[in-house]
């Protein structure tokens, strides 16, 4: 009798400890949703490093005038190339619940595509020739880009078309040798004109990108000096200058005025 009412005394400390401890309040803490990862956007401020390689022929149309009427015409050619390098700075806005990224950029690089064209001979042992060149010093561009954001399983890739105005100082010159005594001239102009073309961007970091891209420019064709371009037999000499440009650049994208991430997320109860 003693020792089952000693049995049931205990049982019944263990069940009002029980309920005691489950009215005690919790000592974990509560519990926070971490919300997803923030989108990735293209929009916002970039400065960014370029540099490439180009190259093309730069003609000289030459023309002699009789009697206010052209009659002989006569084109040359030069292959030129060289590198570029320089800064870009730009602006991309990607359109709310979009895909479409419409952006400007500017750039401008330093440049030594070149090139010349000569003729000379020999005679009794000494030589003689003459020649003309054209070098492009530097480049600057202002375009507007159209890109279409891509997600896939290696990153952030947008492709994007380009196209807008060029601007570039071509300096021409002239030269003449003749037994390993020679002179030259030049003269440099700045001119204006177009450029387009495509390229590939991908995001390596939410704020760090490398783009490869193709640009085509056109600087147009301009009235030179005969004399200077070394065609004195011609009354008129345009030079058309174009090149074929690919480089490749670095661009650090600033979050100036990106949305704040949202705050995490506490369940009550």
């Amino acid at each position: 009798m003693i020792r089952a009412l000693l049995l049931s005394s205990a049982l019944s400390l263990v069940a009002a400890g029980t309920v005691f401890a489950a009215d005690l309040p919790s000592t974990k803490g509560e519990p926070v949703y971490a919300p997803p990862p923030p989108v990735f956007s293209w929009t916002g401020f970039y400065l960014g490093v370029n540099g490439g390689y180009g190259g093309n022929n730069v003609s000289f149309d030459s023309q002699e005038d009789e009697g206010g009427a052209i009659f002989e015409e006569s084109r040359e050619k030069l292959t030129s190339s060289g590198f570029v390098a320089g800064g870009t700075i730009g602006y991309n806005y990607q359109v709310p619940s979009s895909n479409f990224v419409l952006g400007v950029e500017g750039d401008f690089d330093w440049s030594n595509i070149r090139g010349d064209l000569s003729e000379g001979f020999s005679d009794d042992g000494g030589s003689e020739g003459a020649g003309v060149g054209s070098r492009l010093n530097w480049l600057a561009t202002a375009r507007a880009r159209i890109g279409y954001a891509v997600t896939t399983p290696f990153g952030n890739l947008l492709p994007y078309v380009t196209g807008g105005g060029a601007f570039g100082n071509v300096e021409s010159y002239s030269y003449e040798y003749d037994d390993g005594e020679g002179e030259s001239e030049s003269f440099g102009h700045t001119w204006a004109g177009w450029t387009a073309g495509a390229g590939l961007e991908y995001a390596i970091t939410p704020n760090l990108s490398f783009k490869a891209e193709y640009l085509y420019v056109d600087l147009g064709k301009h009235l030179g000096d005969s004399e200077y371009l070394g065609a004195d037999i011609y009354d008129n000499v345009y030079e058309h200058f174009t090149a074929n440009i690919v480089r490749v650049g670095l661009n650090w994208k600033f979050d100036w005025f990106a949305p704040p991430p949202p705050p995490p997320v506490v369940a009550k109860y």
